[in-house]
C-alpha cells in the first residue's frame, strides 16, 4: 500500500494525533515543566468539577514512576455524608481506565451510576489512576511532553512501572498491604502483564476485577484497529515522525462536543466504528457529555503495541492466546546501516517474550464481558478464561446486550455490572 493510500485510510484517525518530534529544545526539559502536570487547557474538565460537584470529597495526588513519570492520581476517600459506612476501615480499589481513557470515565454519570462513586458510597476507599501520557499524566521528571523521547512507551512500561507505582502510593497512604483493583478494557491488559511478571503485586492486588478484558484480540470486530494493524502502524507513524497519538486538546473536545450536539448520528457513527455502540445501555444524549473527556491520548507506540496483538492474535494457530510485549524487530540494523532498536537488544532474543497468565496462580479474579463487545469479543474472552488458572477465577460472566463502554457509561451497568463487581470486593478483598 503506497504512502498516499495509507494516509487516506487513516485520515479519519489521525485528526488527534499530534506531530510532537524531537526538536533543539529537548535538553532543555531537566525537570517537571509545571509544578504539577495537571496543564490549564484541562482545567476545564478537572476532577474537581466532576466529583466535588455531586458532594463527594476529592484528594489530588501525584505519583513518580521508577522511569520518571509523573501520574495524577485521585482519590475519594469517603462517600456522600450519610452514605453506608461500609466495612472498617475503609479498605482500598484500584479503578484503573482503558486505552485512550483516563480517570474521568468512572465518574461520568450520575453518582448513583458511575461506580467510582456507588463504591465510595458503599464504604470503599476509592482511587483513580492515569496511564502515561493522559490528559492528567503528561509530565515527567526529565522529559517534556513536546519530546519525542516522553512518548516512547507502550503498555509494556505501564506494566512495569506505572501499576506498580501506583500500587506502593496506595499502600504507603492507606498503610494497606492490599488493595483491590478494577480495571477496564486496556487496564485489564496493564494488570494482566504487571501480575504475569511481578510477585509483589500479586500479593498487593486482591482481588482483580477485569471489564471488558482486552487480552486476545483474535476476534475484533474494531474497524480502526483492524486498520492499524493492516498498515503496520509501528513503521508507519515512525516514518511519519508522530509519537502522540489523539491528545486530549480543548479544541478537539469541542470538536465532537458539537458534533455530538448538532449530528447525534454522525456521533454514533464514530463511536460504532471504533468500539461499538447503541442507546440500549447508554444514554445517546450524554454523548456530548462523555466525549469532551475522551479521547484522552497516549502514544503511537502504545497504539503500535495494540496493533501488533492484532496481527499476532490473527496469525496464532486457533485455540491459543499469547499475550506479547512490543516487538521491536529482528534487524538491529538499519536499511542506511545505523544501529537500531531489535528485540535482541532489548530481550537478549528474536522473538518478543510472552507474559506468562498461568502465573496469576492464588490471584482471585473475577471477568465481566459484554456479549456484543467488538473490542473484547466473546470468542475471545472464552479463550482468556481457558487460559487463566482455574482455581484463581472465582466470577466468571457474560452480559448479553453489553458492549465496550457500556462498563463505563452505560446506565444500566449500576444494575447489570456493577452488583458483581461489589459481591466480588467483598467476598475477596482482603
Amino acid at each position: 500500500m503506497t504512502v498516499l493510500a495509507a494516509c487516506l485510510a487513516l485520515s479519519s484517525l489521525l485528526w488527534g494525533v499530534g506531530a510532537v518530534r524531537p526538536g533543539r529544545d529537548e535538553a532543555l526539559h531537566t525537570g517537571i515543566s509545571r509544578r504539577w502536570p495537571i496543564l490549564s487547557e484541562y482545567e476545564h474538565r478537572s476532577m474537581a468539577e466532576l466529583v466535588k460537584t455531586k458532594g463527594y470529597p476529592l484528594e489530588e495526588h501525584f505519583v513518580t514512576t521508577s522511569d520518571g513519570y509523573v501520574l495524577g492520581t485521585y482519590r475519594i476517600p469517603h462517600g456522600r455524608e450519610g452514605a453506608s459506612p461500609g466495612p472498617t476501615p475503609r479498605r482500598p480499589v484500584l479503578l484503573q481506565h482503558g486505552l485512550l481513557d483516563s480517570s474521568a470515565t468512572w465518574v461520568l454519570n450520575d453518582p448513583d451510576q458511575s461506580l467510582a462513586l456507588i463504591l465510595a458510597d458503599a464504604g470503599w476507599d476509592v482511587w483513580l489512576g492515569n496511564s502515561r501520557g493522559n490528559a492528567y499524566s503528561r509530565n515527567h521528571t526529565g522529559l517534556g511532553p513536546d519530546t519525542a523521547a516522553f512518548w516512547d512507551f507502550s503498555f509494556d512500561d505501564m506494566a512495569a512501572a506505572d501499576l506498580p507505582a501506583l500500587t506502593a502510593h496506595v499502600q504507603g497512604v492507606t498503610g494497606c498491604a492490599t488493595l483491590a483493583y478494577v480495571g477496564h478494557s486496556q487496564g485489564t491488559t496493564v494488570a494482566l502483564a504487571a501480575l504475569s511478571t511481578q510477585g509483589a503485586l500479586r500479593a498487593a492486588l486482591r482481588p482483580v476485577v477485569l471489564l471488558a478484558p482486552a487480552v486476545s484480540l483474535r476476534h475484533i470486530q474494531s474497524i480502526p484497529m483492524l486498520t492499524l494493524a493492516r498498515l503496520q502502524a509501528d513503521q508507519f507513524f515512525a516514518m511519519l515522525g508522530v509519537f502522540e497519538f489523539m491528545p486530549s486538546r480543548e479544541a478537539t473536545a469541542a470538536l465532537f462536543e458539537e458534533l455530538c450536539q448538532a449530528t447525534p448520528t454522525a456521533c454514533v457513527s464514530v463511536l460504532t466504528a471504533v468500539c461499538g455502540f447503541s442507546d440500549r445501555n447508554v444514554n445517546a444524549s450524554r454523548l456530548s457529555h462523555y466525549v469532551t473527556y475522551a479521547p484522552s491520548g497516549t502514544s503511537t507506540r502504545n497504539v503500535a503495541h495494540w496493533a501488533q496483538a492484532v496481527r499476532a492474535a490473527q496469525a496464532a494457530p486457533r485455540g491459543t492466546l499469547a499475550l506479547t510485549m512490543y516487538d521491536w524487530g529482528g534487524s538491529c540494523v538499519s536499511p542506511l546501516g545505523r544501529p537500531q532498536t531489535c528485540n535482541r537488544r532489548v530481550y537478549g532474543r528474536e522473538q518478543p517474550p510472552t507474559y506468562d497468565l498461568a502465573r496469576l496462580e492464588g490471584v482471585p479474579l473475577a471477568v465481566v464481558w459484554g456479549g456484543e463487545d467488538k473490542l473484547a469479543d466473546p470468542l475471545d474472552v472464552r479463550r482468556l478464561l481457558y487460559v487463566l488458572p482455574q482455581a484463581s477465577l472465582k466470577l466468571a460472566v457474560g452480559v448479553p446486550t453489553f458492549e465496550h463502554l457500556d462498563f463505563v457509561w452505560g446506565d444500566t451497568a449500576k444494575d447489570r455490572v456493577y452488583p458483581l463487581v461489589l459481591r466480588m470486593l467483598l467476598e475477596w478483598a482482603e
